[in-house]
């Protein structure tokens, strides 16, 4: 079966990354040989203003994995996996190759939905706040949102 896994770097001494659409790699692995297939850099995810889930999941999708080890994963990425049929197993931390041997041995389980709140990006707005303006003054504060 192909397994694809979030990573920290690109081989199997990484440590499993926490984050799926944020996830620094996608390692493909051949779970029955514990061969490394193909090696996803998802460098344009990391720092995405948006999307970042449903582009990883779809890259890994197109990669042909029947199932995703992660830390966690988000609502927006689980229905994309879930319309193609890919399995999840969230909650998996350590090095990318025992989370290997955890997955051949049976240790993991399969989600039944997202792990993860969604979010919308990683901006940091501006909104309207209130400042102090001393002595009977109204400040205008810049509130971050």
């Amino acid at each position: 079966m192909k397994i694809a896994i979030s990573a920290t770097g690109p081989d199997l001494n990484s440590e499993v990354d926490p984050r799926f659409g944020r996830a620094r790699y996608f390692l493909i692995i051949d779970s029955d040989s514990g061969k490394l297939l193909e090696v996803i850099d998802n460098s344009e995810g990391i720092n995405a203003p948006h999307g970042a889930g449903i582009n990883a999941a779809s890259k890994v999708a197109e990669a042909g994995a029947e199932a995703v080890l992660t830390g966690r994963v988000g609502p927006k990425a689980f229905v994309v996996f879930n319309a193609a049929g890919i399995k999840v197993c969230s909650n998996v931390s350590g090095k990318v190759m025992d989370a290997i041997e955890s997955f051949k041995k049976g240790d993991l389980t399969f989600d039944q939905g997202p792990t993860a709140d969604g979010h919308e990006g990683l901006g940091a707005g501006f909104g309207r706040g209130s400042g102090g303006g001393g002595r009977g003054r109204r400040g205008f504060g810049r509130g971050r949102g």
